[in-house]
């Protein structure tokens, strides 16, 4: 009994020790305790954003750990302003939220390997530990935040986020019309660059690979087409096959459909989840996206 007052003591004491920052480790609800998740946080320019985009990530769901992977590129030139604000803010970020123990990870976010070796390593491990991973791109450099896209396609643990400004003009000079904001402008969209570098993507595509991946994708996209027009959800394998033109759902039918859910589940386009009886099929965001983005082609 003196043990179980102890952990009940220590979970207390913890839990107090966060209120300051707003965060919590695991959220409310034991299912948000089944989701343990590491954060990527790509530190940059900014830190309120990222801050929040914490925050509100875990009081949805565990958070197991918490990297901030910053600048610690060595240079005399406009990378060093670069370098200067991504380790001030990382800095402060572990500070203020130093109940979650955070990772500190320096790296170079405009060397395209190092950026790439960087961050998959922490996904390679996160998901040998069966860990879901949450990267924030909100302010990294371009060239990191092309490199984190890539690695999250490759990786089914991954998903990635950013945290937009309540005031995205937040940087402008001026107003349209005033010789500030054209001398502004001005130096703005006429900045010297340097030479362009291609983001190497991974070889799979959801793009059909042969003929028969061909066929199949039209019946694919008439799946995702016909559950966008009834809501996005069917409650049942039963109802897709209804949609689809078929007056009664034969085995046959329910073994060639239920097929093509698991692939398009497989593609992160839809949910399916068993319940009692039936099997509930739900698009996904990025399904949803998808399959508007089909009803607008006029053949697919």
């Amino acid at each position: 009994m003196s043990h179980l007052f102890v952990i009940i003591f220590i979970i207390t004491v913890i839990f107090n020790s966060v209120k300051y920052s707003g965060v919590q480790i695991f959220p409310d609800g034991l299912s948000g305790l089944m989701r343990l998740t590491v954060i990527v946080c790509l530190v940059g320019t900014h830190f309120q954003r990222p801050f929040d985009g914490i925050r509100h990530w875990s009081k949805r769901q565990g958070i197991t750990r918490l990297y901030f992977l910053f600048s610690n590129a060595e240079s005399e030139s406009e990378t060093s302003i670069f370098s200067y604000m991504s380790r001030k803010n990382a800095d402060e970020l572990r500070e203020r939220l130093e109940i979650m123990d955070p990772i500190m990870v320096g790296y170079d976010p405009m060397d395209h390997r190092e950026a790439f070796r960087t961050i998959y390593g922490i996904l390679a491990q996160a998901r040998g530990d069966g860990e879901e991973v949450l990267i924030d791109i909100t302010s990294t450099t371009n060239l990191t935040q092309g490199v984190a896209l890539t690695i999250a396609l490759m990786f089914r643990n991954a998903r990635v986020y950013t945290v937009p400004s309540k005031q995205p003009a937040w940087y402008v000079n001026g107003r349209i019309g005033d010789e500030r904001f054209e001398k502004w402008f001005q130096n703005a969209r006429n900045q010297p660059s340097m030479e362009p570098i291609e983001i190497n993507l991974p070889g799979y595509r959801l793009e059909p690979h042969t003929k028969h991946e061909e066929k199949e994708e039209v019946v694919e996209r008439s799946v995702l087409k016909l559950l966008s027009e009834h809501g996005g959800v069917a409650e049942s394998i039963s109802d897709v096959i209804r949609w689809s033109g078929h007056k009664a759902a034969s085995s046959t039918l329910r073994n060639r459909y239920s097929r093509i859910v698991n692939r398009l589940e497989l593609k992160g386009l839809v949910e399916a989840d068993k319940g009692s009886k039936m099997k509930v099929i739900k698009l996904t965001d990025f399904g949803t996206i998808y399959a508007e983005a089909l009803s607008d082609l006029a053949d697919v």
